[in-house]
């Protein structure tokens, strides 16, 4: 019958749950690696928020496709 009784509040966590520290991140790193976040991707291209939000919900946060986009985009506005 004990088994089936919650551990009481004084008990010990098990040897396999091992906590620490949280890991410092540098704030660059807070989203994924490579995704823009939208406040960078505003600074890279010079956008205003309003433009960026915009490209940002058409295109998505990958870098690979707004970059691609956005190379695109200044290719058509210089011809």
């Amino acid at each position: 019958m004990a088994q089936h009784q919650p551990a009481s509040h004084g008990s010990k966590p098990s040897a396999s749950v091992k906590r620490g520290r949280a890991k410092i991140i540098n704030p660059s790193e807070a989203v994924y690696y490579g995704h823009y976040d939208l406040t960078e991707f505003i600074a890279k291209y010079g956008l205003t928020p309003l433009v960026a939000r915009e490209i940002f919900g058409r295109v998505g946060p990958a870098r690979s496709d707004l970059d691609k986009f956005m190379n695109e985009r200044r290719q058509h506005l210089a011809e």
